[in-house]
């Protein structure tokens, strides 16, 4: 789909979007200069989010949010994947089949503690090299939830979760001058992070796993993960991580096991998404 060079080039601007929390194509040419030509870049970067190998970025910030499990069940719970979906106080619903039928993310009392897209490395390691001992035992430290946001702050944050969309277009929207949702927009930087996937063969050509485990070695988890080539999401809800896994191959599983078999990782629950709706894409 796309040669190496080029997937390099991808994975400079995920990067630098993720770690300047600035998204403008524009800029990221001027700043690393990948071709002579400035409409090159935006073309490369144009293919990249047609092919899935990269998606628009999306502005993150964690707010009071509960996470809820539905047990197995024989059947796909589709009428109620169905009316979470249409809930508007939910904001990521995943229909699935293994351990669990259903997990859905609500507005409600804090239960979800961290959320993160992985910065993955270009070219990675391979499934069966990761290993959380390698680092000391740490658990992942809460994330902070926006503090003293007023209700232009939360104007600001709803019409730009996409940050390419222009302050001009959302100051319209919103009654205020470009200046003061440029301000706001600012601050809540401050508190958010952009999400902004990496998946060098293109998202569909993976095998989807939602797993949810615990371990000693959260934040050794988390690192190894981002030795990987490709983008993981993960969430913390008390004390157990949720983690959408994206493997070549089903078989890959086997290095999770290897890890629960070691007693790196415990209560571990596999399971495979059928559907899914959230907030910020049609599907993540």
């Amino acid at each position: 789909m796309f040669e190496a060079h080029h997937l390099e080039i991808i994975h400079q601007y995920v990067s630098y979007c993720v770690k300047k929390k600035d998204v403008s194509p524009t800029k990221f040419h001027h700043s690393t200069h990948p071709y002579s030509r400035k409409q090159s870049t935006f073309e490369l970067l144009k293919k990249a989010e047609e092919n899935l190998v990269i998606f628009s970025p999306r502005l993150l910030c964690l707010p009071d949010i509960s996470v809820s499990f539905v047990e197995y069940s024989r059947i796909p719970l589709l009428d109620l994947y169905k009316e979470k979906k249409n809930d508007p106080n939910v904001t990521y619903v995943m229909a699935l089949t293994g351990a669990y039928s259903l997990i859905y993310f609500s507005y409600g009392k804090r239960t979800l503690k961290y959320t993160k897209c992985t910065m993955s490395s270009f070219p990675g390691i391979s499934f069966t090299e990761i290993d959380p001992t390698k680092h000391k035992k740490g658990k992942l430290e809460d994330m902070p939830k926006p503090e003293n946001w007023d209700k232009l702050h939360w104007g600001v944050y709803k019409e730009r979760k996409d940050p390419k969309r222009s302050s001009v277009e959302v100051g319209k929207i919103l009654g205020v001058s470009y200046q003061t949702v440029l301000t706001r927009f600012r601050e809540i930087l401050k508190t958010c992070q952009i999400w902004m996937p990496f998946f060098p063969s293109g998202y569909p050509n993976y095998a989807k796993y939602i797993i949810s485990l615990k371990t000693d070695y959260e934040i050794g988890l988390i690192e190894e993960l981002e030795k990987l080539d490709r983008s993981s999401y993960v969430y913390k809800t008390n004390d157990t991580l949720i983690l959408t896994i994206f493997f070549d191959r089903h078989l890959e599983i086997d290095s999770f096991l290897k890890l629960e078999k070691k007693g790196v990782i415990h209560d571990m629950r596999v399971s495979f998404p059928v559907d899914s709706s959230n907030i910020f894409y049609e599907k993540w």
